[in-house]
Parts: structure tokens; sequence; C-alpha cells
């Protein structure tokens, strides 16, 4: 299963989102794509080009500092079993988001991976 992009995290206070947000949009040239709250984990998300600013309260992003990279992928199932047969391990699976679905896997080099399939458009839904 391809990766499709690879997201970088970035950390923010929950006061500092759109200052970061507005800081990765001068240094990416990228424009801000909507900015999602996850009330499952607490956690408020914004991309900006190839940056994921969360932002949230310390003990909500806490779990999620382990993250290194973001990859989305068509098939969260195919791609979960496929780093599992070759020696990854199952970290956590996230709940549903209004993005998609997300589970978070160790790889057999450390790399701790967030995988997220996106959430498809219903017909006559953006």
């Amino acid at each position: 299963m391809p990766i499709n992009t690879a997201l970088v995290p970035v950390f923010a206070e929950e006061d500092r989102h759109t200052d970061t947000v507005l800081l990765y949009q001068s240094l990416t040239g990228a424009a801000a794509g909507p900015t999602v709250q996850v009330e499952a984990s607490g956690l408020t998300g914004t991309v900006v080009g190839p940056v994921l600013v969360l932002s949230g309260a310390e003990a909500a992003l806490a779990p999620a500092r382990e993250v290194r990279v973001v990859f989305t992928v068509d098939s969260l199932a195919g791609t979960t079993e496929q780093l599992l047969a070759h020696g990854a391990e199952l970290v956590r699976e996230l709940p549903p988001t209004p993005l998609g679905r997300a589970s978070r896997l160790r790889h057999p080099d450390g790399l701790v991976a967030e995988y997220l399939e996106l959430r498809r458009a219903s017909p006559g839904r953006p």
C-alpha cells in the first residue's frame, strides 16, 4: 500500500495554534487547510503544506509527541497488515476523526508513525 503524503507534526500550545499556522504558511508558502477539532483526543489540527500543526493542553499533546511523521494512505487496514508483516508493532488504534481513521505504529527501526486513511467525501458533500 503506497504512502500518499508525509506530514511533519509540529506541536503548539493551545493559545499559539493560529500563530504557529501563520509561521508555517510564511515558511512554506502554502495555504492552511481547514482547522479540525478532534474531540476524542483534545487536539486541534491544521495542515500547512508538509506540516501538521497540532495544539492542545499538554496532557493531550503528550501521547502524540512520540509521533515523528504522519503518512496518509488509501487503505489503513492494508498498510497496517503490510507493516505488521515486516515486524512493526501496533502502538494504538485511534478513534475516528473528522479527517478519517488512523493508527500509530512503531517500525522495526524504532520510528513511530501515524497512518491516516482520509475520509472520502460523500456524494453531494465536499
